[in-house]
Protein backbone atom coordinates (compact mmCIF):
# COMPACT_ATOMS: atom_id res chain seq x y z
CA UNK A 1 0.00 0.00 0.00
CA UNK A 2 1.21 3.63 -1.01
CA UNK A 3 1.93 6.60 1.20
CA UNK A 4 3.96 7.39 4.66
CA UNK A 5 0.57 7.46 6.58
CA UNK A 6 0.04 3.84 5.36
CA UNK A 7 3.87 2.67 7.36
CA UNK A 8 2.40 4.80 9.90
CA UNK A 9 -0.72 2.32 9.80
CA UNK A 10 2.06 -0.63 9.53
CA UNK A 11 3.43 -0.13 12.50
CA UNK A 12 0.09 0.93 14.81
CA UNK A 13 -1.09 -2.48 13.70
CA UNK A 14 2.47 -4.33 14.68
CA UNK A 15 2.06 -2.56 18.05
CA UNK A 16 -1.47 -3.47 18.50
CA UNK A 17 -0.29 -7.55 17.42
CA UNK A 18 2.47 -7.22 19.69
CA UNK A 19 0.29 -6.10 22.34
CA UNK A 20 -2.01 -9.20 22.11
CA UNK A 21 0.86 -11.59 22.17
CA UNK A 22 2.66 -10.17 25.37
CA UNK A 23 -1.36 -10.89 26.66
CA UNK A 24 -0.78 -14.63 25.84
CA UNK A 25 -1.71 -14.77 22.14
CA UNK A 26 -0.18 -17.16 19.80
CA UNK A 27 1.23 -14.92 16.83
CA UNK A 28 4.53 -15.57 15.36
CA UNK A 29 6.55 -13.05 13.76
CA UNK A 30 6.18 -15.08 10.49
CA UNK A 31 2.38 -14.61 10.80
CA UNK A 32 3.32 -10.49 11.68
CA UNK A 33 4.90 -10.47 8.24
CA UNK A 34 2.83 -12.31 6.04
CA UNK A 35 0.08 -9.90 7.02
CA UNK A 36 1.95 -6.95 6.32
CA UNK A 37 3.09 -8.28 2.93
CA UNK A 38 -0.74 -9.18 1.62
CA UNK A 39 -2.69 -6.71 3.12
CA UNK A 40 -4.70 -4.84 0.70
CA UNK A 41 -7.40 -2.29 0.65
CA UNK A 42 -9.42 -1.40 -1.99
CA UNK A 43 -9.89 2.13 -3.04
CA UNK A 44 -6.59 3.13 -1.15
CA UNK A 45 -4.21 4.38 -3.12
CA UNK A 46 -5.41 1.29 -5.57
CA UNK A 47 -3.87 1.45 -8.99
CA UNK A 48 -6.17 -0.24 -11.59
CA UNK A 49 -4.26 -2.44 -13.81
CA UNK A 50 -3.88 -1.84 -17.84
CA UNK A 51 -6.85 -4.52 -18.55
CA UNK A 52 -9.12 -2.71 -15.82
CA UNK A 53 -7.87 0.78 -17.23
CA UNK A 54 -9.07 -0.74 -20.90
CA UNK A 55 -12.38 -1.51 -20.09
CA UNK A 56 -13.27 1.62 -18.37
CA UNK A 57 -12.03 3.21 -21.83
CA UNK A 58 -9.12 4.90 -20.24
CA UNK A 59 -6.17 3.72 -22.60
CA UNK A 60 -2.68 4.87 -22.00
CA UNK A 61 -3.56 6.23 -18.57
CA UNK A 62 -2.86 4.96 -15.25
CA UNK A 63 -5.85 5.44 -13.08
CA UNK A 64 -5.56 5.74 -9.08
CA UNK A 65 -8.74 5.17 -6.49
CA UNK A 66 -8.72 6.87 -3.46
CA UNK A 67 -11.46 7.43 -1.12
CA UNK A 68 -9.54 10.49 0.39
CA UNK A 69 -12.72 12.95 1.59
CA UNK A 70 -11.29 14.56 4.54
CA UNK A 71 -8.68 17.62 4.34
CA UNK A 72 -6.18 15.28 6.17
CA UNK A 73 -6.15 12.00 3.85
CA UNK A 74 -6.34 14.69 0.48
CA UNK A 75 -2.93 16.29 2.09
CA UNK A 76 -1.66 12.49 2.35
CA UNK A 77 -3.02 11.50 -1.05
CA UNK A 78 -1.03 14.70 -3.03
CA UNK A 79 1.93 13.40 -0.80
CA UNK A 80 1.75 9.94 -2.14
CA UNK A 81 0.89 10.45 -5.62
CA UNK A 82 4.38 13.32 -5.78
CA UNK A 83 6.22 10.41 -4.11
CA UNK A 84 4.59 7.34 -6.16
CA UNK A 85 4.52 9.66 -9.58
CA UNK A 86 6.46 12.68 -9.47
CA UNK A 87 5.65 15.24 -11.93
CA UNK A 88 3.58 13.06 -14.40
CA UNK A 89 0.82 15.11 -15.93
CA UNK A 90 -2.60 15.11 -13.16
CA UNK A 91 -5.90 14.84 -13.48
CA UNK A 92 -8.47 14.85 -11.38
CA UNK A 93 -12.11 12.84 -10.98
CA UNK A 94 -13.91 14.19 -7.93
CA UNK A 95 -17.11 13.36 -6.21
CA UNK A 96 -17.95 14.10 -2.69
CA UNK A 97 -20.47 13.72 -0.09
CA UNK A 98 -22.65 16.90 0.83
CA UNK A 99 -21.23 17.23 4.63
CA UNK A 100 -17.74 17.68 3.63
CA UNK A 101 -15.38 20.57 3.57
CA UNK A 102 -15.44 21.02 -0.31
CA UNK A 103 -13.49 24.21 -0.39
CA UNK A 104 -10.73 22.82 2.00
CA UNK A 105 -10.45 19.91 -0.04
CA UNK A 106 -9.73 21.36 -3.20
CA UNK A 107 -7.42 23.70 -1.46
CA UNK A 108 -5.09 20.77 -0.52
CA UNK A 109 -5.04 19.18 -4.21
CA UNK A 110 -4.59 23.04 -5.68
CA UNK A 111 -1.34 23.80 -3.32
CA UNK A 112 -0.33 20.79 -3.49
CA UNK A 113 1.50 21.20 -7.23
CA UNK A 114 -0.14 21.48 -10.62
CA UNK A 115 -3.37 20.16 -12.17
CA UNK A 116 -4.08 19.43 -15.52
CA UNK A 117 -7.67 19.56 -15.21
CA UNK A 118 -10.05 18.56 -12.35
CA UNK A 119 -13.78 17.22 -13.42
CA UNK A 120 -16.59 17.74 -10.52
CA UNK A 121 -19.28 14.55 -10.73
CA UNK A 122 -21.73 13.21 -8.87
CA UNK A 123 -21.98 9.52 -6.71
CA UNK A 124 -24.74 8.60 -4.54
CA UNK A 125 -23.90 8.34 -1.20
CA UNK A 126 -25.31 5.29 0.71
CA UNK A 127 -27.83 4.69 -2.15
CA UNK A 128 -29.50 7.86 -2.58
CA UNK A 129 -28.69 11.36 -3.87
CA UNK A 130 -30.24 13.46 -0.68
CA UNK A 131 -26.06 13.72 0.75
CA UNK A 132 -24.93 14.19 -2.72
CA UNK A 133 -23.21 16.98 -3.63
CA UNK A 134 -23.68 18.74 -7.16
CA UNK A 135 -21.13 18.59 -9.48
CA UNK A 136 -21.58 21.98 -10.21
CA UNK A 137 -21.71 23.22 -6.60
CA UNK A 138 -18.43 21.12 -6.11
CA UNK A 139 -17.21 23.33 -8.85
CA UNK A 140 -17.86 26.43 -7.22
CA UNK A 141 -15.57 25.31 -4.37
CA UNK A 142 -12.94 24.80 -6.74
CA UNK A 143 -13.04 27.72 -8.26
CA UNK A 144 -13.43 29.47 -4.72
CA UNK A 145 -10.23 27.55 -3.46
CA UNK A 146 -8.53 28.67 -6.61
CA UNK A 147 -8.92 32.14 -5.85
CA UNK A 148 -8.14 32.31 -2.58
CA UNK A 149 -4.85 30.61 -3.58
CA UNK A 150 -4.33 32.71 -6.60
CA UNK A 151 -4.17 29.83 -8.86
CA UNK A 152 -4.90 30.59 -12.84
CA UNK A 153 -7.93 28.23 -14.12
CA UNK A 154 -10.43 27.79 -16.49
CA UNK A 155 -13.17 26.68 -15.83
CA UNK A 156 -16.73 25.47 -17.89
CA UNK A 157 -18.87 28.36 -17.06
CA UNK A 158 -16.37 30.89 -19.02
CA UNK A 159 -16.97 31.83 -22.55
CA UNK A 160 -13.42 30.79 -23.79
CA UNK A 161 -13.85 27.12 -22.37
CA UNK A 162 -17.40 26.52 -23.57
CA UNK A 163 -17.01 24.93 -26.26
CA UNK A 164 -14.19 22.51 -24.95
CA UNK A 165 -17.28 21.27 -22.40
CA UNK A 166 -20.08 21.38 -24.55
CA UNK A 167 -21.28 17.85 -25.26
CA UNK A 168 -17.77 16.79 -23.51
CA UNK A 169 -15.78 17.85 -26.74
CA UNK A 170 -12.84 18.59 -26.24
CA UNK A 171 -10.79 18.67 -29.33
CA UNK A 172 -9.68 22.26 -28.19
CA UNK A 173 -8.34 21.94 -25.01
CA UNK A 174 -4.87 22.53 -26.19
CA UNK A 175 -6.34 26.48 -27.68
CA UNK A 176 -7.06 27.08 -23.64
CA UNK A 177 -4.39 29.81 -22.17
CA UNK A 178 -2.29 27.90 -19.44
CA UNK A 179 -4.39 26.85 -16.28
CA UNK A 180 -5.95 23.97 -14.73
CA UNK A 181 -9.48 23.03 -16.25
CA UNK A 182 -12.04 22.81 -14.14
CA UNK A 183 -15.52 21.23 -15.21
CA UNK A 184 -18.61 19.89 -14.06
CA UNK A 185 -20.33 16.92 -15.53
CA UNK A 186 -22.74 14.45 -13.56
CA UNK A 187 -22.12 11.26 -15.05
CA UNK A 188 -19.23 9.70 -13.82
CA UNK A 189 -18.24 7.21 -16.64
CA UNK A 190 -18.54 10.31 -19.14
CA UNK A 191 -16.08 12.66 -16.79
CA UNK A 192 -13.93 9.80 -16.61
CA UNK A 193 -13.38 9.65 -20.61
CA UNK A 194 -13.22 13.48 -21.11
CA UNK A 195 -10.87 13.79 -18.66
CA UNK A 196 -8.63 11.46 -20.81
CA UNK A 197 -9.21 13.08 -23.39
CA UNK A 198 -8.14 16.56 -22.08
CA UNK A 199 -5.56 15.19 -20.79
CA UNK A 200 -4.32 13.62 -23.38
CA UNK A 201 -4.52 16.39 -25.48
CA UNK A 202 -2.79 19.05 -23.45
CA UNK A 203 0.04 16.16 -22.59
CA UNK A 204 0.39 15.59 -26.26
CA UNK A 205 -0.77 12.08 -25.82
CA UNK A 206 2.02 12.17 -22.97
CA UNK A 207 1.05 9.06 -20.34
CA UNK A 208 -0.65 10.66 -17.56
CA UNK A 209 -2.64 10.32 -14.41
CA UNK A 210 -6.48 10.13 -13.30
CA UNK A 211 -7.32 10.18 -9.54
CA UNK A 212 -10.49 9.17 -8.68
CA UNK A 213 -11.56 10.23 -5.58
CA UNK A 214 -13.54 12.51 -2.74
CA UNK A 215 -15.47 9.67 -1.95
CA UNK A 216 -15.39 6.01 -1.30
CA UNK A 217 -18.67 5.84 -3.20
CA UNK A 218 -17.06 7.26 -6.51
CA UNK A 219 -14.36 4.82 -5.56
CA UNK A 220 -17.16 1.82 -5.37
CA UNK A 221 -18.98 3.11 -8.21
CA UNK A 222 -15.68 2.79 -10.40
CA UNK A 223 -15.31 -0.87 -8.82
CA UNK A 224 -18.93 -1.73 -9.78
CA UNK A 225 -18.22 -0.93 -13.30
CA UNK A 226 -15.45 -2.78 -13.74
CA UNK A 227 -17.24 -6.27 -11.97
CA UNK A 228 -20.24 -5.39 -14.25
Amino acid sequence: MLGSHQLQNAATATCAVLCLRNLGWRISDGSIRAGLEHTFLLGRSQILTSKETEALGLHGTTVLLDGAHTNESANALVKTIKMTFGKAPLALVVAMASDKDHVGFAREFLSGGELEVVLLTEADIAGGKSRTTSASLLRDCWIQASKELGIDIVHDGTTKSREVFNNLLVCSATKLENGTIFAAESSLMASLKATNQILRERTGNQSGIIVVTGSLHIVSMVLAALSG
